[in-house]
């Protein structure tokens, strides 16, 4: 019996044995599977990461290129700057100007910097404008040529699209529009543009493709025109390498200005930064020359004045269905006894001590939050310009006429 016994045992401790021996081999065996696992995953990491490195490299180079190619090709007036969504941007460079220098005498604007190129105060040497319309693109929008533009948002979705972009991106203000304007009539390059449906009012032979692909003139349809592809004239420098349709085609949303129940509100420099509940409150208000606040139509020619004495529509109306003051020249406004002339207004475009200025209509009305439009679309006409201005929306207005153009601070 005890031989037994001890066979049996023996047998137990050559199991355990075995056991033992199994569980160190199969430690093993894990051991340098897992040793191979992490030399596997190191070596697909090192060749995905030299992969990513490589293909990030050749979007630099491909994007560089793009954007030396533009600056070469224009000989540094444009260039590209791609925004938080990738996206390129096609910008005109605009180097800073003394107004003095531009010649203007009788436009009486002063001396010095024009306020589009300072910030708080401090100067800038240039500013970049989006040489097209902003058009719909991934994320937001871009300023690309060729397409149609972006229309039917309102001031603050226009303006959210801007500083969307990314830091030092901004909607156009109206310094900005001002000093290429004034730009353009010291050079004697005012733009044309897209005013006859597909069409210049002016120059009848000069035409752009119409979104409904409809005939120049033909007043059905849309008359709208892809950003960029009238002719060189439809550029504030009467070059390729000019701001394009700034003029006709689609009004545009400005930032920096806007009327608070006839009272002129804006900046006093380019600062977008500035919170509009502390914009420059003027001594200037948009007077309508008679009371029409429950009529329909024009109220008659608007009056600059210091105060406002009667309305043409009801004070706490924030639609743009009531009466408007207009007149046939943003120029040519009257000013009431005591008004106080304005060099910053004249500036900007808003006040003029000439008629000899660039063209264009003004429309406002003088009650409500205001908020202003440029330029004129592809009906206006004579009233469209680079004086053109539209001060009967409310912030809330979407309108397929109006798009916006991004700027951009170097």
């Amino acid at each position: 019996m005890s031989s037994i016994a001890e066979e049996i045992a023996g047998l137990k401790v050559a199991s355990a044995t075995q056991t033992a021996a199994s569980q160190a081999l199969s430690q093993e065996v894990a051991g340098k599977m897992a040793a191979i696992d992490k030399r596997t995953n190191d070596s697909i990491a090192k060749v995905e990461s030299t992969y990513d490195q490589k293909a990030a490299g050749l979007t630099i180079i491909a994007t560089d290129g793009y954007k030396k190619a533009i600056e070469h090709n224009s000989g540094g007036r444009n260039t590209v700057v791609y925004d938080a969504q990738g996206n390129p941007n096609i910008m005109c460079v605009i180097p800073r100007f003394n107004i003095e220098d531009l010649g203007l005498v009788d436009l009486n604007l002063g001396t010095g910097v024009h306020p589009a190129f300072q910030t708080n105060g401090v100067p800038r040497g240039e500013i970049l404008i989006g040489k097209y319309l902003a058009s719909a693109a991934a994320n937001g929008s871009a300023v690309i040529g060729g397409v149609q533009p972006r229309t039917s948002v309102n001031y603050d979705v226009a303006k959210e699209l801007c500083t969307r972009k990314g830091a030092n991106w901004h909607m156009m203000s109206v310094h900005e529009w001002a000093a290429i304007a004034l730009w353009s009539l010291a050079n004697g390059t005012v733009p044309r543009g897209n005013t006859n449906y597909g069409r210049s009012h002016e120059k009848k032979w000069e035409t752009a493709r119409r979104s409904d692909n409809g005939a120049p003139g033909d007043v059905s349809g849309t008359g709208r025109t892809d950003t960029g592809k009238g002719p060189s004239t439809w550029n504030h420098d009467h070059t390729n390498f000019g701001v394009c349709d700034l003029v006709g085609n689609v009004w545009e949303w400005l930032d920096q200005f806007k009327l608070d129940d006839g009272q002129i509100i804006t900046t006093l420099d380019n600062n977008p930064a500035v919170a509009e509940a502390n914009w420059h409150k003027h001594a200037a208000y948009f007077d309508s020359p008679t009371d029409n606040q429950t009529g329909t139509g024009s109220a008659g020619a608007p009056i600059l004045s210091n105060a406002v004495t009667k309305r043409n529509g009801p004070i706490n109306d924030d639609s743009y269905d009531y009466p408007y003051l207009t007149a046939s020249h943003f120029a040519a406004i009257t000013k009431a006894v005591g008004y106080v002339p304005n060099e910053l207004l004249r500036k900007l475009l808003i006040e003029s001590a000439t008629t000899a200025t660039v063209g264009g209509y003004i429309n406002a009305r003088n009650y409500g939050d205001r908020f202003p439009i440029r330029g004129g679309d592809w009906s206006s006409g004579s009233d469209a310009g680079l004086g053109a201005i539209y001060l009967g929306n409310p912030r809330s207005a979407a309108v397929s006429s109006v798009g916006f153009r991004p700027a951009f601070f170097v």
